[in-house]
């Protein structure tokens, strides 16, 4: 006897289908906001480098969508700011590399890149379903002494909490960021910085 599925369809039933529905429901949504945005505001987004950060800085803005965004769901200018917040990150690590091309600089094989990332040696942060490497933690082909400390001291916060870390300035570094203070050899400087910020200021 044939069977009749009932409810919605699977990811794995029919993927084309759940595009087609994902990619109608999202260009409704983009079509009430550009409705009530200025154009000024919309070429402000449009000088955004990639595709996703001109949508992360036009969704990160409740003041320029106002209600539109307001009526879909009041968290996404906060989830667009983080997104916003990720790849400015990104950009000043100097962009990231996957796992083999991590490899290729380091001499070394993917699986050895993945028993770093495991051990807190290299930091990798999540990018969709993909880990990826900062190219900013690495120096003439070698990974800047210090990395591992900065990993491993917000284990507990996670990898992105440790590159905002590693590219923020502080008055305790002489207004360099960490990773510049490791680039100069500064490691226990950072160390320091790093037990102040994961104990609230009482190392």
């Amino acid at each position: 006897m044939a069977r009749h599925a009932s409810g919605p369809a699977t990811a794995q039933e029919e993927p084309n289908s759940i595009r087609t529905a994902f990619l109608r429901r999202a260009t409704s949504a983009l079509e009430r906001i550009s409705a009530n945005v200025p154009a000024k505001d919309l070429a402000d987004a449009l000088s955004a480098p990639t595709d996703a950060g001109s949508l992360a800085q036009l969704l990160s803005r409740s003041d320029m969508v106002g209600a539109a965004i307001n009526d879909l769901d009041p968290l996404v200018p906060a989830l667009a700011r983080n997104v916003e917040h990720r790849q400015n990150l990104v950009e000043r690590a100097g962009g990231t590399m996957s796992a083999e091309d991590a490899g290729r600089i380091l001499s070394i094989s993917r699986q050895a890149i993945d028993k770093r990332r495991r051990a807190g040696t290299l930091l990798a942060v999540r990018e969709g379903s993909d880990w990826r490497y900062p190219l900013g933690q690495l120096d003439q082909g070698e990974v800047i002494a210090g990395i591992s400390d900065v990993v491993r001291g917000f284990a507990a916060a996670g990898p992105w909490i440790a590159l905002d870390f590693l590219l923020a300035s502080d008055t305790v570094l002489g207004g360099r960021t960490a990773l510049q203070a490791l680039r100069d050899g500064d490691r226990e400087a950072v160390q320091r910085l790093i037990r102040i910020e994961t104990s609230d200021g009482f190392a």
